[in-house]
């Protein structure tokens, strides 16, 4: 199939309320993630993987962030004259203002949709950590002659989001029934964020379902349509984290310790692309003690650090002690502090001496610039 026979359409401000605390100045897909990432990075890279070279994203609030992240697209290869990367703003048309609701949401971009001439469109949502295999999701929707197809993995489900279906599937993966569930359910077919249908399809059910006052595209059309589309499941068996909840966020950063999961999720076959900064290797004190951490560069360890990730730029002065925590950018701890389980946002200055101590369930955070 030609690469430019598929689109791909991520959403921006997916379930931002469920990570509040790091969302209230940005959007869910520019939230810091694993020690140089953002959440956007793993759907662009996914899709920018599977030669998808025209990508709209559907902002909503807060995303002056991710304008500064994603730029052109130049580090993802999408600054180009055919294509790209395009950033949809909420105020796209007069008639879909500030949406509420993922139907909403795709009438203020129908001039992206008309105009990116696609066969396909994916959709994306942005708070979903996962490598994703999207040509051999493409080629199943394509090889089932199916209306939709909904990428799903099986485990526990997330437990906040109202939108996630739980699909009851047939033995050739046809899904004959949708649910939904806000309490976690373990061993369920969950989806996860990423369904595959064609442009045209996608045009008929998002103006149907506007006119018929429809908010949500999982809610309100494809569970009330499994009886008249032909909607197909395309499982994902790797690793995959859905962000549901601050606890989500933090056990997802801390899986990136296990070398199983960082084979996994960054495979070097579908390689994972970001804003890069040049900026000095780290560097490590004579003092220094450091076991099984994610760190990024530029950061100056001359304390303790375990089973933690840090971003760039970090400071870990002398006699400090940090575990479990994630630290995000610029970071300073300043001497003899002592940090367990903690989440600071960008900037944050933890005075010497301070004694700072979460649990993995409700990790004491702090906030972008605070100074304690």
């Amino acid at each position: 199939m030609r690469t430019s026979a598929v689109a791909g359409i991520v959403f921006a401000n997916s379930n931002d309320n469920l990570l509040n605390r790091l969302t209230s100045l940005r959007s869910m897909a520019s939230v810091p993630f694993g020690g140089r990432y953002r959440l956007v990075d793993f759907a662009l890279s996914n899709l920018v993987n599977a030669g998808i070279a025209n990508i709209g994203i559907i902002t909503k609030e807060n995303y002056h962030s991710l304008m500064d992240h994603v730029g052109s697209g130049v580090y993802w290869d999408l600054d180009r004259k055919n294509g790209g990367l395009y950033l949809l703003p909420p105020y796209a048309t007069s008639e879909a203002k500030r949406y509420i609701g993922t139907v909403d949401a795709l009438i203020g971009a129908q001039n992206y949709i008309n105009r990116c001439g696609s066969d396909y469109i994916i959709l994306y949502n942005s708070d979903t950590v996962a490598n994703v295999d999207i040509p051999a999701a493409i080629e199943s929707h394509v090889a089932n002659q199916a209306d939709v197809t909904v990428v799903y993995h099986k485990g526990g489900s997330p437990k906040n989001h109202k939108e996630t279906m739980l699909l009851e599937l047939s033995d050739n993966n046809r899904i004959s029934k949708i649910t939904f569930n806000t309490e976690s359910q373990a061993d369920v077919n969950y989806d996860i964020g990423i369904t595959v249908l064609s442009r045209e399809l996608l045009k008929k059910l998002v103006a149907e379902g506007y006119e018929n006052d429809a908010r949500s595209l999982n809610r309100d059309i494809f569970a009330k349509a499994t009886g008249q589309l032909k909607i197909y499941g395309f499982e994902h068996k790797g690793f995959v984290a859905v962000m549901d909840s601050m606890s989500s966020y933090y056990r997802a950063n801390m899986d990136l310790l296990k070398s199983d999961i960082r084979k996994d999720l960054f495979d070097k076959k579908r390689p994972v692309f970001t804003k890069t900064r040049d900026d000095m290797p780290t560097r490590y004190g004579t003092k220094s003690n450091v076991k099984n951490s994610f760190i990024a560069d530029g950061c100056i360890i001359d304390g303790t650090v375990k089973n933690s990730i840090l971003f760039r730029g970090v400071r870990v002065e002398k006699g400090a002690v940090v575990e479990n925590c994630i630290l995000m950018q610029e970071t300073a701890v300043e001497k003899k502090a002592n940090l367990k389980n903690v989440i600071s946002d960008k900037n944050a200055v933890i005075g010497a001496d301070m004694v700072l101590n979460g649990t993995e369930n409700n990790c004491f955070f702090i906030e972008k610039n605070q100074i304690l």
